[in-house]
């Protein structure tokens, strides 16, 4: 299908922000002296007594938290309603299908991206103060940067830590995924499917990614899954046990880049503030990842796969950099990676 002059010029623009973010260096809340002394403050915490209590209720909450991906997927804005939606601006849809069949400007006028993104990342933020204020109650520092209590005595308020920082990972995992399947379900795509969550993953791994080799490594995974959803390949291996390992795994590692991305809530003093900046910060990213990601598949699907993302993404490597989460990866280690030629197979309507 030929593209209109504005989904043409907007899968320019794609690829032109696509650059730019790899060669932009990312930009912190905090000057490096600052961010160094929140660091070491968060260390000291962490080896209070009773800290291993803080590492194994997050060890634990892993696996808790692996279903959030789907489940939220699952129960975020109704197929329906987003296909009403469209009716109601006078678009005769019968499924989510058919919004692909649109022009993009249609669609984008639809989706109030501006919506979803101010709206998850200011909840974000609301997120951030709260579990950072609980962090501060627990009186784990004292505004010197010494430890509070000795012994047993530290625990009850590492406990709180540990209550607040989980608390706040379940909510900021489940915002970054509703933020994600909000945005899919707007461009034609149901969040809920397998192969789809593991998409939802991989934007959310991009939206967290900002280290240079992480951005590189999360385009170029987001390019490996858009040919492959493309071209229909088989996910026979991504059935319902493997996919719950794969979103514990992801959620294990969004749990730890999260954690060490908000260290400087440790600090009575500068936590609510720095933790409420960092939760809007970190959902914001992520919405915007979404859309560039959506429109792009969006196009690429319109355009009968002709069309195809940056393939110049060198050599970058998810280990490589510490603030990647690999997705791939992920798929590789269960063995579910499609492998198989292309399945003929056409999609079929939903409604």
């Amino acid at each position: 299908m030929t593209l209109s002059a504005y989904e043409q010029r907007e899968w320019d623009r794609l690829q032109k922000r696509k650059a730019e973010s790899l060669n932009k260096q990312s930009r912190n809340l905090l000057p490096q002296q600052a961010r160094d002394r929140l660091a070491s403050l968060g260390q000291k915490a962490m080896s209070t007594p009773g800290a291993d209590k803080v590492a194994a209720a997050y060890g634990g909450a892993a696996k808790g938290l692996g279903r959030v991906v789907g489940d939220t997927a699952g129960r975020t804005v109704s197929r329906k309603r987003v296909v009403e939606q469209y009716r109601r601006t006078g678009h005769e849809i019968a499924g989510l299908h058919e919004i692909r069949e649109l022009d993009l400007r249609v669609v984008d006028e639809v989706a109030r991206h501006n919506l979803v993104r101010y709206g998850h990342a200011l909840s974000a933020a609301a997120t951030g103060l709260g579990s950072a204020a609980a962090v501060t109650g627990g009186e784990v520092l004292a505004s010197a940067g010494t430890v509070a209590g000795a012994g047993a005595g530290a625990a009850p308020g590492l406990g709180t830590v540990a209550g607040a920082m989980l608390a706040d990972t379940a909510m900021m995992l489940a915002l970054a995924t509703r933020t994600v399947a909000s945005t899919a379900l707007s461009y034609g795509y149901c969040p809920s499917d397998p192969e789809e969550e593991i998409f939802v993953m991989s934007v959310i791994a991009l939206g967290m990614a900002t280290g240079t080799s992480a951005k590189t490594a999360a385009y170029r995974e987001l390019s490996q899954l858009t040919q492959l959803l493309a071209r229909n390949a088989p996910w026979a291996k991504l059935n319902e046990k493997v996919l719950t390992k794969i979103a514990q795994a992801f959620a294990a590692q969004f749990t730890q880049q999260l954690t060490k991305k908000k260290l400087g809530q440790f600090v009575p003093i500068a936590g609510m503030a720095v933790g409420a900046g960092l939760s809007y910060r970190h959902i914001d990213r992520i919405a915007v990842s979404a859309r560039d990601a959506y429109r792009e598949r969006f196009l690429i699907d319109k355009s009968g796969g002709d069309l195809t993302g940056n393939p110049n993404y060198g050599a970058a490597d998810p280990a490589q950099d510490d603030d990647a989460i690999g997705v791939i990866e992920l798929l590789r280690e269960e063995d579910a990676l499609p492998t198989s030629a292309p399945s003929d197979s056409e999609d079929q309507p939903d409604n």
